[in-house]
């Protein structure tokens, strides 16, 4: 006989329900109704009762092993393959390399208990949440979540022990990452990085990142000054991609979970590719982690449509995603740039150029560099010493018989024009102008 203490609540009502049925202070269709099973239920508990008393109504399976659970080899199987092969893996990653590479299915919250059964993972608790969540945008395309993360991805293996930068994008409505590995997260790789996405998917309505100094001028007198753009949001301007500016981590918090799991699952991935150097690492990423990442955490957006934008002819790419500067052409037709002289080639040029005239100098992506004036380009050379002063200004035009200029000469003594002279100016030659008549005394 079970002990009545070991009854679970359910059974506990039940037992007091049947006692008034015995005791005929209800009837048998009314009890069936108050516990929420039928007359037939009712009537077959009410013998069981009799014969055992309120122990007889306890589940019979209660203290038992169950007929479902895993055979006990396979558990020690998988607790020695985690040990072995992944003693850092969460369960669910876990559970999917003992499927994938090991051939053991085995539900993650299973192993999850095994794991901490054995010490190896550690229940955690949950943060509060304090924060009103933010409805997804509708469309793909309609928003780019996008952010830098410097980690040890490659957990020491790269040359010197570095560290790498990953850049990834992660799209507000379904989820989809699209993410590299560049150097650093400055000016330069973020517009290799959007230069690789506008190519591939076109160009989204917007972009969600944060206050970063490649993203937004944050210099104390430019806080008031709305039109001081840094060169990115320079270049998404001219690219019609409106750049929306966080103001803390947690409003764009799908990202900043991304790198969360990505520096636990993309940690061992590479890890178990045996990958220990950038190259093969964006390789390994664009063909086979982020496919598989991507079809298994993408969401279904509200709507099917696509927004992004696609690419035009006016957009130029490689002068819209480059460092542009403004410089001053000198009296010779020189330009300072970077502790270099460019010379502008005196021959043919595609336009008027003037001493004075400001034009503008593109760093390229591709590390070239080219001088604009009034959407022409200007050809120049790179010269290796600073050239000698100009005596004489000229203009370069693209005709070239008009940049033969004579040097003016001195005029001689004789010189007709020498021959006239300037008159002082007194009262004596002021035009209708009295002489002051003498005072008689």
């Amino acid at each position: 006989m079970q002990d009545i203490h070991s009854l679970s609540s359910k059974e506990l009502n039940r037992a007091a329900m049947l006692q008034r049925v015995l005791n005929k202070t209800i009837t048998q269709k009314d009890a069936a109704q108050s516990l929420g099973i039928t007359d037939r239920q009712l009537r077959r508990l009410k013998v069981i009762y009799k014969a055992e008393g309120a122990a007889g109504l306890a589940n019979k399976a209660r203290g038992k092993p169950s007929n479902r659970q895993l055979p006990q080899t396979l558990k020690e199987r998988a607790i020695a393959l985690v040990k072995a092969k992944y003693p850092d893996f969460g369960p669910t990653l876990a559970s999917e390399k003992l499927a994938e590479l090991d051939n053991l299915e085995i539900d993650h919250e299973t192993l999850r208990l095994l794991m901490v059964t054995a010490g190896i993972w550690q229940t955690k608790q949950r943060k509060a949440i304090h924060r009103t969540r933010r409805e997804r945008r509708a469309c793909y395309g309609d928003m780019e979540q996008f952010d830098g993360c410097h980690h040890d991805w490659f957990e020491g293996r790269l040359e010197g022990g570095k560290w790498a930068t990953l850049l990834a994008s992660r799209d507000d409505a379904n989820n989809t990452v699209v993410a590299q590995f560049l150097p650093y997260e400055g000016t330069r790789p973020v517009m290799l990085f959007w230069r690789d996405y506008f190519v591939a998917h076109g160009k989204p309505l917007s972009i969600y990142l944060d206050r970063h100094s490649t993203y937004k001028v944050n210099a104390k007198n430019a806080l008031d000054d709305d039109t001081m753009l840094s060169q990115f949001e320079r270049s998404m301007e001219q690219l019609n991609v409106t750049v929306i500016h966080a103001n803390s981590p947690q409003a764009k918090g799908r990202i900043e979970n991304l790198f969360g799991t990505l520096q636990d699952r993309l940690v061992k991935e590479l890890r178990l590719a045996n990958i220990s150097d950038v190259a093969a690492a964006n390789i390994f990423l664009q063909k086979t982690f982020l496919p598989a990442f991507n079809a298994r955490f993408c969401v279904t957006p509200a709507s099917e449509t696509d927004v992004h934008c696609p690419l035009r002819k006016a957009d130029n790419l490689p002068a819209t995603l480059s460092v542009q500067s403004t410089r001053y052409v000198n009296q010779d037709f020189t330009i300072r740039f970077k502790n270099q002289w460019l010379q502008l080639i005196t021959k043919v040029q595609p336009t008027l150029v003037l001493p004075g005239n400001q034009v503008l100098v593109e760093e390229r992506l591709d590390n070239s560099i080219r001088v604009r004036l009034k959407e022409h380009y200007l050809q120049y050379e790179k010269l290796t010493v600073k050239p000698a002063r100009a005596k004489q200004p000229i203009a370069l035009t693209s005709n070239t018989g008009t940049n033969n200029h004579r040097t003016p000469t001195k005029p001689s003594l004789n010189h007709p024009w020498r021959k006239f002279t300037m008159l002082p100016y007194n009262v004596t030659n002021r035009p209708n102008q009295k002489r002051p008549s003498k005072k008689i005394t």
